[in-house]
Order: structure tokens, then C-alpha cells, then sequence
């Protein structure tokens, strides 16, 4: 036994080795609770297993006991970085952390009906970069998140076969923020409300962080199928919706006045700016402009569990993520003189394939180690990249144990991930009075890095 379980941990860790330095941060999250954290979200096969039957409620049917919950809390880092080539300056995101939670009911009906309830996170992208980030005109703040509830029921045909629905609803909230330059007039202080013009001409330029926010519940819905084709190999396979509403926005100025330009955009602004800037904000309005829509991929997975020892099981998970990844366009600002737009939209989606695999090793009575592993291609388009949603290459390597205590588990779990080096021209610009202008001279690296952890306990009767 002893050197099975040196040959699974030794596996795990040259595979997280293996995926580190292709790694990226993703927007879905494996799981929520610990035990899905642990085994990287490849559990769609893996029979009596409650936190499992989150992935796939056909898993239902195969718990043993009649009734059983589980709770969990944890926590969610994420941190980005960019470099500029010229200078070598690196400039860091913040608003990094994010607690997690969710549960898991399952009551047995009958032999072949049983009924559950699950709240989880299957989404989550949070940041902020500095006032003085390369891209800060391209988008500099967001914070996405899905908080999904779930009845569910499952029925076994047979002792061998199952299948399972769940039927919910999901909380969307959204908020992003981008920096623009609002060119400031000279009879600003004399009349706010002239348009720019020839007898009224731009004399300096005022920045100003613009943001939005705004939520929606929409419907969400999972199917399951789980076939034990003996007792050493099992076969899952489910399918979880996408979500998709036009959020409720709401638009505004966030903080003072980040500085005052001169009309070539670089310069000490003219004497008698800042008065002239404060009445053109005071003129000015931030509005929502262009799309509304939040829109969160669906998945399919197909996965195989088996139980290579009495001690050891492992499951592998081919995953399939749809191109529905869209999110709202940036708020804009309505001026004396005109609309005033982002240079840019964050990036849609593609679809892509993921594969993850677990192991689980039980030692003794009361232990249970678990390990996991997982790969995904691109979410966007690579000349897409960007510090505010990702989307690249991605990966992660997961740990975490589980001890038996007062009638049920304690578990904990661990998830790393860190993004792939990516340079790229298009997230730089200078603004003068004429507009933005992208600078694609200034070649800019984009790095990223995220923990995940939670502990839970799961309890049955």
C-alpha cells in the first residue's frame, strides 16, 4: 500500500510541475467546497460522493446513506501583473480576495428516487489595477460573479444506472470600470453646458474613472448520467447550462478626478484647468452604453472513474466549455460636446476542451488524501488577451485530505494556479485632445497568479 500511495502523490506532483509554467487563471471555478477543489472538478463519474453529485446530480443515487449535507466556506485569491518592455516598470492588480460557500442536501425518497439541493460558484473574475496601469483606458476593474441554487433529483433505473436533473436559478452580479479623458473647454467656467467648438476650444484634458454594476437572477438547469460498468469502472457524463440576462445597470463616476493633461496628452495642464474640469464634470453624466448582456458558458463533461485498489481511486474528465462568454460593454460619458466611449470591449468567448483527472487514496479508517489536476485551452482568442478577463491557456494543481470526525468528514482542499507569460502591443495608447491612439511600439507582459482554498465538513444520518 505504502508504495501505491508514493506512486500517486509522485504522479500528482510531476503533473501540477508539469502544468505550471502553461498555466493560466480560469473564469469557472472547479468547484466550491472542498473535496471538488481537491480533485481539480474531475468528479463527474465518482459515485458516493455528495460533493460530487454538485457536478452531476445522477450521483444521487449512488450515496449510501439516507440522508446526508455538507457546508463549506473558503476563500478565492487572484492576482494579475504588467510589465512594460521600455521601462521595466511592473505594475500589480488589487481587490484580490473573495470569501466562498456553498452546500449540498441530499435526502433519499426510495430506492430509486432520491432528492437534493446544492449552492455553489461556478464563476468568478475580480481585480483592480492601479491608477497609472498601461491598460487602464482598455478597462481597469472588474468583478463577475455567479452564485447558483439548485434543487435536484436523481433516479436509478437499476443499482447500476442512474440519471439526474437539477432545476435553479443564478444570481449574475457585474461591475466593470475603465479610465477616460474628457477634453476640457475653455468657457467651462463661464457656461458648462457650450459644445467644444472653434469660439470654444479644448483647453486641457481631465481623467476620470467611469463605472457600472448591475445583477440579474436567471434560470439554471443540469442533467446527469452515471453507468457503473462494474464494480471497478464507472462512467459520468453531465451537462450544466449556461447563464445568460441583460443586467440592470446602473452607471457613475468612481473617485475624484484622477489628474489634469495638457491638450497633447502628456504635459502640465494650463493655469485655471482644475476649476474648469470640476464644472465639466459637473455637466457630465455617466451613462450605459451598448450591450447589457452578461453572458457565462455552458459545459458538458464526460468522465471515467476507477478503482485501481481497494485504497486508490482515479478519474479522468473530458470537459467541453460553449463560445457563450460575453459581458457587458463599458459605461460611457454624456457631455456638452458629445459621447464620450472606451476605445475598447472586453473579448467573447470560444469554445474549448478541457481535461482534468483526481486521485482520492484512503489510509486507514479515517484519512483520505485527494490530488488533481487540470488543462484548458484558450477562452478567447489569443491576439485577445487581457488582464481583466484572462482567457488563456489554463491550468491547476490541487491537494487537499479528509478526516473522519463526529459522524461525518472534515475536509479541506487547495487549489494553485498562475498564468502564462503573454506579450502583447495592443494594451497601450496615449490619449490627447484628438482621442486615443494605441501605441503598439510598447509591447507590455501580462502575468497572473490565484490560490483557491476551503474546508468544509459533510455530515450523514
Amino acid at each position: 500500500m505504502a508504495q501505491a500511495v508514493r506512486g500517486v502523490i509522485k504522479a500528482g506532483l510531476m503533473l501540477g510541475a508539469t502544468a505550471l509554467p502553461v498555466a493560466a487563471q480560469s473564469l469557472a471555478l472547479p468547484a466550491a467546497d472542498p473535496v471538488g477543489i481537491a480533485r481539480s472538478g474531475a468528479q463527474v463519474a465518482y459515485g458516493y460522493s455528495l460533493e460530487a453529485a454538485t457536478a452531476n446530480p445522477a450521483l444521487l443515487a449512488s450515496l449510501r446513506e439516507k440522508t446526508s449535507f455538507y457546508l463549506t466556506m473558503g476563500m478565492e485569491f487572484a492576482s494579475s501583473q504588467q510589465s512594460l518592455e521600455a521601462n521595466q516598470h511592473t505594475s500589480y492588480s488589487f481587490d484580490r480576495n473573495r470569501v466562498i460557500g456553498g452546500f449540498g442536501l441530499a435526502v433519499r425518497q426510495s430506492p430509486t428516487l432520491t432528492f437534493g439541493l446544492k449552492l455553489d460558484e461556478p464563476y468568478l473574475r475580480h481585480g483592480r489595477l492601479l491608477d497609472n496601469a498601461p491598460s487602464r483606458y482598455l478597462g481597469d476593474g472588474i468583478d463577475l460573479s455567479a452564485h447558483r441554487l439548485e434543487g435536484q433529483a436523481a433516479w436509478a433505473l437499476n443499482p447500476n444506472m442512474s440519471f439526474g436533473l437539477g432545476l435553479g436559478v443564478a444570481r449574475l452580479s457585474f461591475e466593470s470600470s475603465s479610465v477616460m479623458r474628457l477634453g476640457v473647454p475653455l468657457n467651462a467656467l463661464i457656461d458648462p453646458s457650450q459644445p467644444i467648438s472653434a469660439t470654444n476650444p479644448v483647453e486641457g484634458l481631465v481623467e476620470q474613472r467611469v463605472a457600472q454594476s448591475g445583477n440579474k437572477v436567471v434560470p439554471s438547469y443540469s442533467l446527469g448520467f452515471r453507468w457503473a460498468i462494474n464494480p471497478r469502472w464507472t462512467l459520468g457524463a453531465a451537462h450544466q447550462s449556461g447563464l445568460k440576462g441583460d443586467l440592470n445597470l446602473q452607471a457613475g463616476f468612481r473617485d475624484p478626478s484622477l489628474g489634469l493633461y495638457g491638450n497633447d496628452g502628456l504635459s502640465q495642464p494650463l493655469v485655471g484647468t482644475a476649476p474648469r474640469a470640476a464644472a465639466l464634470l459637473g455637466a457630465s453624466t455617466a451613462v450605459v452604453a451598448g450591450s447589457r448582456t452578461l453572458e457565462l458558458p455552458s459545459q458538458t463533461t464526460i468522465g471515467f472513474r476507477h478503482r485501481a485498489h481497494p485504497m486508490v481511486t482515479w478519474e479522468a474528465d473530458l470537459r467541453w466549455t460553449s463560445g457563450g462568454l460575453q459581458v457587458p460593454a463599458f459605461a460611457s460619458v454624456s457631455t456638452p460636446s458629445g459621447l464620450v466611449t472606451a476605445p475598447a470591449e472586453l473579448p467573447r468567448g470560444k469554445g474549448h476542451f478541457g481535461v482534468s483527472a483526481s486521485a482520492e487514496v484512503e489510509l486507514g479508517k479515517y484519512w483520505t488524501l485527494r490530488s488533481g489536476l487540470a488543462l484548458e485551452q484558450g477562452a478567447v482568442e489569443e491576439s485577445m488577451i487581457e488582464p481583466m478577463l484572462g482567457g488563456a491557456r489554463t491550468a491547476a494543481f490541487s491537494i487537499g485530505a479528509g478526516y473522519k470526525i463526529w459522524g461525518g468528514e472534515l475536509s479541506i482542499g487547495y487549489q494553485y494556479r498562475q498564468s502564462e507569460d503573454h506579450d502583447t502591443r495592443r494594451l497601450t495608447g496615449d490619449w490627447a485632445a484628438s482621442g486615443f491612439e494605441p501605441t503598439p511600439i510598447n509591447r507590455v507582459k501580462v502575468e497572473g497568479m490565484g490560490h483557491l482554498m476551503a474546508i468544509g465538513y459533510r455530515k450523514t444520518f
